[in-house]
């Protein structure tokens, strides 16, 4: 069984795909879907703090999927795994390290090989360690 954590990145992930999608409120998206789909989740504090987190470093996250996926253009990128990135490189240089290095990749991999095709799941995982080695990204 899937932890509530993973749940909560889940929903995160599809309230940015739909938000990227259709346009709307982040916020408001993610707190649908936690009404909707979250009935599982135990703390959605983490799940509304990932969420603020991806939106005020939306810049340099996408400056960093630039960087270290740089045959991808990010507005050509598959969009859930550009979601799935965005996520976990949030995750990984979130300056508080609520999450290990390890987790957030692993986390992000699990996401994209459910939600994304069967290449996903290794794409992730070579931008995120891109990321994660990077010095400069981290805060």
């Amino acid at each position: 069984m899937a932890s509530w954590r993973h749940l909560s990145r889940i929903i995160v992930m599809q309230s940015f795909f739909e938000h990227e999608a259709r346009g709307g409120d982040f916020g408001e998206i993610l707190d649908y879907n936690l009404d909707e789909y979250g009935e599982k989740v135990e703390e959605r504090t983490f799940a509304r703090n990932l969420a603020k987190k991806m939106e005020d470093n939306y810049p340099q996250i996408r400056e960093l999927i630039k960087k270290h996926a740089p045959e991808w253009p990010v507005e050509k990128m598959d969009p859930v795994e550009r979601a799935v990135l965005i996520l976990g490189i949030c995750e990984l240089i979130d300056p508080e390290k609520d999450v290990p290095v390890n987790v957030a990749i692993n986390e992000s991999i699990e996401i994209a090989k459910t939600y994304g095709d069967e290449a996903s799941g290794k794409f992730i995982n070579g931008v995120l360690n891109a990321v994660a080695h990077d010095e400069t990204a981290k805060k």
